[in-house]
This record gives C-alpha cells, sequence and structure tokens, in this order.
C-alpha cells in the first residue's frame, strides 16, 4: 500500500500557514519513517544589463531567502535533520525537476490566506496539478493540515453501452486504487473518518439533449435504473476490492462511508464535499485517456475551483510529466 517517505514541502513565504503546513508534513512524513525536504524557488526578475547593485541586491535575496528557509526548518523541527534548498528559475518546473531528481512521493505546499482568497488556487498551485509526476497535496482551509474527514472521489471508467457491461463492468481502475490505498493509509494512520463518493449520470440525459424526446417515460426510468444499477455494482466491486489492496487490518480499522450520487461531478461532488464538512479531498486530476492535448480534465478543473479544504491530487503511475531534466 502507498504510503508517503519522501516529502517535499515548497516554500513561498513565511507565515503561521507555512508552519502549520510544513507540521503537517512532518508528522506525514514522520507515521512512515520518511523525510521531509525543504525548498524555496526564485524566480528572478529578468534585467536588461547586470550592474554591481542589482547583483548585490540579487545576492542579498538568494541568502535572505537562505535564512528564512533556515529559520522556518528549525522552527518546525528544533531537534534539526531537515534539508534546505534555495533554487533559481521558474518555479513549477524547479520543483518538478527536483521531484524527477530526487524520487520524492510527495510534494505539499500551502494556499493562501483565509476569506475568499481561499477559495482559489493560484498560478504556481495549478501548473503543479498540471505536471508534477507525484501526489501534490495542497493545503487550505481553516486548519491548514489537521483532518478528520476525508473524501475519496472515484471515478467508473464504464462505456456509455449498456450492453457491453451488462453482465460485471470493471473495477479495478489503477488510478482509484491510488486514491483509495492514499485515503485508506491516512485515514488508519490519522483515526480519520473516510467518505467514498462517486458521482454518475445516465448517457444521454443531458438537461440540454434532445435525446429523450418521444420517448416514453417508462422506458426513459427502465434506462436510469439499469445506469444505476451497473454504478452500484462497480462501486461495491471497487470497495470490495479495496479492501484487499489495503490489508483487513487497515480495512476493518476505518470507518468508511459510501455515496452514489446521481448528477454531474463538477456538481455533486462539490456539494457532498460541503455535506461531510470534508477536511481533505483526494482526487484525481488527468483527463480520461483520448482527449488529445488534455492534462488535466475539465471536471477536476471545475471542482477545484469551488472547494475550500485541503487537496490531494493524484496521477494514473504511467503519467509524463511534460516537464523534463533537460534545460
Amino acid at each position: 500500500m502507498r504510503r508517503f517517505r519522501k516529502v517535499l514541502y515548497v516554500h513561498e513565504e513565511n507565515s503561521p500557514i507555512a508552519l502549520e503546513t510544513l507540521k503537517l508534513a512532518l508528522k506525514i512524513a514522520g507515521t512512515n519513517a520518511g523525510q521531509v525536504d525543504l525548498v524555496t524557488v526564485l524566480e528572478l526578475p529578468a534585467v536588461t544589463f547586470a550592474s554591481n547593485i542589482s547583483l548585490l541586491l540579487q545576492s542579498r535575496w538568494v541568502r535572505e531567502s537562505e535564512d528564512q528557509l533556515r529559520q522556518l526548518a528549525e522552527t518546525a523541527s528544533p531537534q534539526g535533520g531537515l534539508n534546505t534548498k534555495v533554487i533559481e528559475g521558474r518555479t513549477h518546473i524547479q520543483v518538478v525537476r527536483e521531484v524527477l531528481r530526487h524520487g520524492y512521493d510527495l510534494v505539499i505546499k500551502p494556499v493562501g490566506a483565509s476569506g475568499f482568497l481561499d477559495r482559489l488556487f493560484g498560478r504556481l498551485d495549478m501548473r503543479l496539478l498540471r505536471n508534477c509526476p507525484c501526489p501534490v497535496w495542497l493545503s487550505k482551509g481553516e486548519t491548514y493540515g489537521a483532518f478528520d474527514k476525508v473524501l475519496a472521489a472515484v471515478d467508473a471508467d464504464i462505456e456509455t453501452s449498456l450492453e457491453d457491461h451488462a453482465g460485471d463492468p470493471p473495477a479495478k481502475d489503477a488510478l482509484n486504487r491510488q486514491i483509495l490505498e492514499l485515503a485508506f493509509s491516512l485515514c488508519a494512520d490519522n483515526k480519520a473518518r473516510l467518505h467514498v463518493g462517486h458521482a454518475w449520470y445516465p448517457p444521454f440525459l443531458s438537461p440540454f439533449s434532445r435525446a429523450r424526446a418521444n420517448v416514453p417515460q417508462a422506458e426513459i426510468d427502465t434506462y436510469v435504473t439499469t445506469v444505476k444499477r451497473i454504478h452500484t455494482s462497480w462501486l461495491r466491486k471497487l470497495m470490495n476490492a479495496a479492501a484487499g489492496w489495503v490489508g483487513e487490518d487497515i480495512a476493518e480499522s476505518v470507518n468508511v462511508k459510501t455515496h452514489l450520487l446521481q448528477g454531474e461531478p463538477e456538481v455533486e461532488i462539490p456539494r457532498l464535499i460541503s455535506s461531510v464538512q470534508a477536511d481533505l479531498v483526494i482526487m484525481g486530476t488527468i483527463a480520461r485517456a483520448g482527449v488529445s492535448g488534455l492534462v488535466m480534465g475539465n471536471t477536476a478543473e471545475t471542482i477545484l475551483d469551488q472547494i475550500t479544504c485541503s487537496v490531494l491530487a493524484v496521477k494514473p503511475a504511467d503519467f509524463v510529466s511534460s516537464v523534463t531534466l533537460d534545460e
């Protein structure tokens, strides 16, 4: 089962938010006998020409950033043991390169301040979500780290043709497995409640579709019932498989509730997050296979725009970042 043992904390500025998120990273890694490294990336402004004063200011900026990062590390971990690094370049590119070079299995950073802005992810957050090959934990909300309710959002890979899945629909999707393994692990380690949510909607019955015109309501009802039965069976099989993936001890130690929601995911998942008062949402951020050129799915982006709690974003194991180690 997947656990986070090598964590990269991305620092932007000193604040109580930064300190609480770093403490969360230490707690997550400490549970798994892992390590946490800290990095700050400085995006130096372009200059027409280098002068003595510009070079002096640049060196002071780097030195001050190094001092801030060390002070943060010492405050969060007085016993020491945390590595710090200041890098120059574009932030998301340098963070992804650190992941590629050193094999981190989690990137974590705080997001914004409280209030309206807490609802929004910044440009760096979205670039990390799109490009980072390992899971990305964006910490926000009232607690900035502490959580006792986790929502794992899973998505069925079921075709629109009912005949293709008249029997048993596929239940072991790789991305869902990653999501559930992480969710069970985190909930077991932190004694948190786990909610598993899956939103479904009958194909061809969009409110804007005319496909239902002149079709008797009884036939539409039968169609909807059939689609619901397929998704109900899929979710049950997925949860049964998850119990095997995580092991009997962990599966029995976690308090789990499943939610099967009829409606569009971008509407129902944010509603569920609010309803269960989730502190952390674990979800996939990659569009379905076959959507050319699309790195992060529209549904994922729409959901992210609506939520105010922390997010742990997961990508498929075969994801290849557009960022490489080549300069």
